[in-house]
């Protein structure tokens, strides 16, 4: 190839406009308009005939044009617009850009400029890259992302540590590399292609976070830095760069990348060290998979690299980055991380390491509670702390605060951390009965001015503090053929769904029998249904269906509506069911319904069918309830709510609401579901602010409306409108309406064309919420072994169970009803029935479990039995 130097004594036409057009480039950039007309001009020179019959001028024009560009590199003087530009401008003539993405050793002398201007070297080179058209993706894109990659990238690595700015521009390069790779060429082609490269790479990234120095208070550039940088090395954790790409997907995800380079960053933070870490590091944790953290943190100490005091120098670090920019410290569960080492340092016997954490720990806590920003994760650590501390002091500690902070959130008002604080009292009161609150104003003011504590929730808290300081951490006393599922931090809203699908016989039978391969959440499900039946352990840990199954909306660790999640997962696997021609899911629980609507005015009546995965019933608030629970009659129903929420609604297909209840002519005292079952279908007049626009009158008019059931599913599922909105303080109160929830339900169904018919239920589970707010509190659920066919007249003696995360004990209905009659804060919210047919309704049907899901509970097994023998 020849070059530029030889041909000095000439400036195309194009450069010279070119270069006229950098210096008044300011005219131009801020105008999209200019800038349209000017790209065109540029493209009508770099195409004219001449040079396209003329490779010889081309090439020597175009070469012309990188070497001017790449003078600015040096000089540190670039436009990002105006080098994007040009080089759109030059990949418009693919034979050139073509033949300069192959002449590799041109760029050679780029790459060993200074590291000032490796920045804007990499950027240049990302451009370049990245107006690769789709045809030459293939030919020269793959190939020049490898040279750069190997030739300055990984060199790069090598000379100057900690560079975030260049980094960032990197890895945005290989991430792009990644997904053009795939877009075009429907390839999954490795970032790196062998393990050695990219371990190097994410030791790189680990060390330049954790030191990462921000230097101002506005740290948007650094949360965009950190962002690019973690996506980035996500994919590159994904990618095993050891194995035969065809067996790819049949391996563990936990690759040996991710586990050198968690390793190491476990090793680095429990590095003693005078100075605080950066909170940019805080942007990796959430890219870190927690269900290979035990094994590598098991792994670590029993071969030396983690101690004692190490677990504990890690523990310290993260409490030490809590007040963190919210920016970082909004992506990473503190409670989760520093509950699994605190969990470590007991499973290793090092209780007294654990008692000096709490005791160094505690106070600073403390004052991160008055501060807006670190006030609930400092709370969620505090209360791990109460709940595993047997001494007094810990708790003691934080009473001695309570008066000044409720004064405080007077005038800050966070009603989810004062609950959270509330339960906090009530478990320290039930872990030290010895403890005198005679004393403490404040505590008993707490105590008896807000609604009682769920007992299961309490016992739950004290079961687990008994576990904690146990020999054996695994539940002795398992329930046979009962297992329980560990709470991720708050997870309860997909375990308290999980169970409750299990418990759906007929379902149970499909997923356990099925073959779903690429169906990723009926493939995950079967795995997790699998443990429930089969399994040894007291209990399980669903962390990889939590993360492939939880909505693209759900904010990771924090508490979400179980009625939303169940209607997404039903959702999921029905579209996934569909490539596999069954309808099994929809038969078994889709509601089909017809709304009625008839116009007074013209009598012309509209009809709208609908389809469901459960009906969502308004409850009535009873002015007990308002006077006990301070309801507040500006509160909207969710039910009626249009904007601003992520509950499903009936127009996509998750739910039936009713804007209204009437309260028919029961007694509020005597409130039962039945009752408020049968309001929903109640016809409603719509008058007033809630007139119905007839198509045919073609304006508002008064109308009656009405729903009816025209088919029911194999199990019935109703959620209960616990929640409602105060226009008022713009938050969710809760409704405590108490009611009574019959064994059988007698449900109408009006078949299209068909005679009428009444279906009978026989109540299966109910998921019980129990707490004060819409995003807090802790979901469990009460359900029927029924072991036998059901007629209406015969009294069953089914098993009941409380199925409340990975604790599973032996209940009734009857507990079932007192519980929630006896603690104001435990309503049930979602219930399932389950249809009584002509013939047989045993919900213990004969299953055939698949064989290789008996070989992975065997192997699973045997890994238990080594861990209780270790």
């Amino acid at each position: 190839m020849f070059r530029i130097s030889t041909r000095n004594e000439y400036d195309s036409s194009l450069l010279n406009t070119i270069k006229r057009i950098h210096t008044d480039f300011a005219q131009y950039e801020n105008s999209s308009d200019k800038l349209h007309i000017l790209r065109e001009k540029l493209n009508q020179l770099w195409l004219r005939p001449q040079l396209v019959s003329n490779p010889v001028m081309r090439d020597y024009e175009g070469y012309r044009i990188i070497e001017y560009l790449e003078q600015f590199l040096a000089d540190q003087t670039i436009n990002e617009k105006f080098f994007i530009l040009i080089i759109s401008t030059l990949s418009k003539n693919e034979h050139f850009y073509q033949i300069l993405l192959n002449d590799h050793t041109r760029f050679q002398p780029l790459f060993h400029t200074t590291s000032q201007t490796s920045v804007h070297l990499i950027r240049y080179i990302e451009v370049l890259y990245l107006h690769c058209s789709s045809n030459l993706v293939a030919k020269s894109g793959l190939e020049f992302y490898r040279f750069v990659l190997d030739t300055y990238c990984l060199q790069y690595l090598h000379k100057i540590p900690r560079d975030i700015e260049w980094l960032a521009v990197c890895s945005r390069f290989m991430c792009q590399f990644y997904e053009n790779t795939q877009k075009y060429l429907s390839s999954t082609d490795l970032i790196f292609t062998n393990q050695k490269d990219a371990i190097d790479y994410s030791f790189y990234v680990i060390d330049t976070l954790i030191h990462h120095s921000m230097v101002s208070n506005d740290c948007k550039h650094d949360v965009i830095l950190a962002d690019t940088i973690t996506k980035t090395i996500s994919v590159v954790w994904e990618q095993n760069t050891s194995v035969d790409r065809s067996i790819q997907d049949t391996l563990d995800q936990n690759t040996l990348i991710q586990s050198r380079s968690i390793e190491y960053l476990f090793e680095t933070l429990s590095t003693p060290t005078k100075s605080k870490f950066s909170s940019a590091i805080l942007y990796l944790f959430p890219r870190i998979q927690l269900d290979t953290i035990d094994s590598i943190v098991r792994n670590m100490y029993t071969d030396g690299r983690l101690t004692g005091d190490r677990l504990v120098a890690i523990i310290k670090c993260l409490i030490d980055l809590i007040d963190a920019p919210i920016e970082f410290s909004q992506h990473i569960s503190y409670e989760t991380w520093i509950a699994g080492f605190c969990m470590t340092l007991i499973t290793f016997n090092h209780h007294e390491l654990l008692l000096k954490v709490i005791d160094e720990t505690t106070s600073l806590l403390i004052d991160y509670l008055f501060l807006t920003r670190t006030a609930d994760n400092a709370c969620q650590i505090l209360f791990w702390f109460v709940r595993y501390d047997k001494r007094l002091q810990t708790f003691r500690s934080v009473v001695d605060h309570l008066a000044n902070l409720f004064e405080k959130l007077k005038t800050i008002p966070n009603e989810e951390l004062k609950t959270k604080l509330i339960e906090l009292c009530q478990m320290g009161i039930v872990l030290h009965p010895e403890y005198d609150i005679s004393n403490e104003s404040i505590l008993k003011q707490i105590i008896h001015s807000v609604p009682q504590p769920d007992l299961n929730i309490l016992l739950n808290h004290k079961n687990f503090h008994s576990r904690l300081h146990s020999l054996n951490m695994e539940n002795d006393q398992k329930i046979k053929n009962r297992v329980g599922i560990s709470n991720l931090g708050n997870t309860c809203y997909v375990n308290s769904v999980l169970q409750a699908l299990y418990q759906c016989g007929l379902f149970r039978k499909y997923v356990l029998e099925q073959r779903f391969d690429e169906r990723v959440v009926l493939r995950e499900l079967q795995l997790i249904f699998a443990e429930l039946n089969l399994s040894k352990r007291a209990y399980i840990n669903a962390v990889n269906f939590v993360r492939i199954a939880r909505p693209t909306w759900f904010t990771v660790h924090e508490q979400q509506d179980c009625a939303e999640f169940l209607g997404y997962l039903l959702d999921t696997m029905k579209n996934e069911e569909k490539a596999l021609s069954s309808n099994e899911i929809h038969r078994l629980f889709t509601i089909q319904t017809c709304q009625r609507n008839r116009c007074q005015r013209c009598s012309i009546e509209s009809y709208r069918e609908e389809s469901s995965n459960y009906l969502f019933l308004p409850i009535p608030s009873s002015d007990r309830s308002q006077d006990n629970y301070n309801y507040n009659q500006s509160a909207t129903p969710i039910s009626v709510m249009k904007n601003g929420l992520k509950f499903y609604t009936a127009s996509n297909g998750n739910s039936l609401t009713s804007s209204t209840l009437p309260l028919c002519d029961t007694a509020m005292n005597s409130l039962n579901l039945q009752t408020v079952f049968d309001c929903y279908f109640q016809k409603e007049e719509l008058e007033n602010e809630n007139q119905y626009r007839c198509e045919h009158c073609r304006s508002l008019q008064n109308a009656e409306r009405s729903i009816v059931l025209q088919t029911t599913p194999e199990y019935l599922i109703l959620s209960l409108n616990r929640f409602e909105y105060d226009k008022q303080t713009n938050i969710f109160r809760k409704v405590f309406t108490k009611m009574n929830y019959p064994k059988l339900l007698n449900v109408h169904v009006y078949p299209p064309g068909a005679i009428p018919l009444l279906t009978k239920y026989n109540l299966l589970l109910i998921i019980v919420h129990t707490g004060y707010t819409l995003h807090g509190g802790h979901y469990y659920v009460y359900a029927r072994d029924i072991k036998s066919s059901i007629s209406e007249s015969e009294e069953q003696n089914d098993e009941w169970f409380l199925l409340n995360d990975d604790l599973v004990t032996s209940s009734s209905y009857e507990a079932m009803m007192e519980n929630c009659a006896q603690y104001t804060s435990a309503t049930p919210y979602v219930l399932f029935y389950k249809r009584i047919g002509q013939q047989q309704t045993e919900e213990t049907p004969q299953i055939h479990v698949r064989e290789s899901l008996i070989r992975q509970m065997r192997e699973d097994d045997s890994n238990y039995e080594r861990e209780i023998e270790k």
